[in-house]
């Protein structure tokens, strides 16, 4: 008989296997950190201290796996550790970066969340507006508009813990000056890109002309090349 699974645990591990390579990055990364840090300090008595990861990108990252990412962070532990090793042996054995700090990059990685980032559970922190106080205090219609300044938001209070409403909601109103901007960029863009695709059309319509306001009786360039080739062969059969 097969093994039957709840559709919670099959969503849990389709999640976990859908972020265990960033996770895994996140951890090759802090060693990469902790090797460097290493190199420095020796000949050194001053100890350098492993910086803390990105936490935009681990709170996006926890966001999504929820209380799931232990597990994950174990799982790309163990993948990590594994790539490493493969490394090593492959460049000849060398073991310089195994041994004790083996667990280095996991053990920093979750100190640093339920710790120094105070990560753990953001998932649960309420967001100072909610899509109708989005739409009310930035003047938007409703639709998909909203979810990008909802975006917004999260990422503003990842960056920002003790930020205040106020102070989330100005942010808010830039980044809706700045799409603005760019859109209105982007349609004078589009605009001088379609100006000039209807004066460098080339196709004839038939009477030899390129476009409607060529008045003058103007062959197609085509039409033109072909016809003083013609000329030219008969000029010198001749």
């Amino acid at each position: 008989e097969a093994l039957k699974w709840s559709l919670k645990d099959v969503q849990a591990v389709s999640k976990i296997l859908q972020h265990v390579d960033e996770m895994a990055e996140i951890l090759s990364e802090i060693r990469s950190q902790s090797l460097q840090l290493q190199s420095q300090e020796e000949g050194g008595a001053v100890q350098l201290l492993l910086p803390f990861p990105c936490r935009l990108r681990s709170g996006l990252l926890l966001r999504s796996l929820k209380e799931h990412w232990v597990t994950c962070l174990l799982t790309a532990s163990a993948w990590e550790m594994r790539s490493c090793h493969r490394l090593e042996e492959n460049n000849g054995g060398d073991t310089s970066s195994t041994g004790a700090t083996d667990e280095l990059p996991s053990r920093h990685f979750y100190r640093a969340i339920v710790g120094e980032l105070d990560l753990d559970e953001c998932w649960k922190v309420r967001p100072h507006l909610n899509g109708k106080e989005i739409i009310k205090e930035l003047g938007l219609p409703k639709g998909p508009l909203v979810g990008m300044y909802i975006d917004d938001q999260t990422r503003w209070m990842l960056l920002n813990p003790y930020g205040s409403r106020d102070e989330c909601v100005a942010h808010l109103v830039v980044r809706k000056k700045e799409r603005e901007q760019e859109d209105a960029k982007k349609a004078e863009d589009d605009a001088v890109v379609d100006d000039q695709n209807e004066q460098n059309v080339g196709v004839a319509n038939g009477d030899g002309k390129t476009s409607p306001d060529n008045t003058d009786g103007s062959k197609h360039f085509s039409k033109k090349f072909r016809s003083d080739v013609d000329q030219e062969a008969e000029m010198t059969s001749n």
